[in-house]
């Protein structure tokens, strides 16, 4: 299965490095997205920004105004990760949890966006197409071990040690 296969390519919203922070709070609250890719001039990916983003900075960023801080204030400097449609799901996967990411932004070979692919597209498609997207003893790349890795974010090694020695089971 390709990413182009479960990833949402309309109505894409986005911002840029300038866009006001309550923009995109608002962008998000009308779309019913947790996140937002950011692209720059040339409409290239250069990052994305998520709810999670908007909500620690709003917490700590006490020396500026609420109302001044745009996305390029409150972004953190890693590099973004993308995915092209033609990937395979497993590399949307494994890029996911590498990177410990519930969401990627799907670009074409310019960099410029073509959709998203999150957790919830691959949860979503495979209750609805009733496929299995691999099996947890698998050692490829699978949606469990992803979703896994996720929620254990803060405790990663040794939740995964923990993980590897459940019995097997299919997802």
């Amino acid at each position: 299965m390709k990413v182009k296969d479960v990833m949402t390519a309309d109505a894409l919203k986005h911002c840029t490095l300038e866009t006001k922070l309550h923009n995109v709070a608002k962008t998000m609250k009308e779309t019913n997205r947790g996140a937002l890719p950011i692209l720059d001039k040339e409409d290239k990916v250069v990052g994305i920004i998520t709810d999670r983003d908007i909500a620690i900075a709003l917490a700590t960023k006490k020396e500026r105004q609420v109302s001044e801080l745009t996305v390029k204030d409150v972004i953190p400097s890693t590099m973004v990760h993308t995915v092209k449609a033609d990937d395979p799901v497993d590399k949307a996967l494994q890029e996911m949890r590498k990177n410990k990411v519930g969401r990627l932004p799907v670009t074409d070979q310019q960099g410029k966006l073509k959709g998203m692919i999150s957790i919830n597209n691959l949860l979503s498609h495979s209750l609805a197409k009733k496929e299995n997207l691999g099996e947890v003893t698998a050692s490829e790349e699978n949606l469990a071990k992803t979703i896994k890795s996720l929620f254990d974010r803060n405790n990663s090694k040794q939740a995964m040690k923990n993980y590897e020695k459940l019995e097997p089971h299919t997802f």
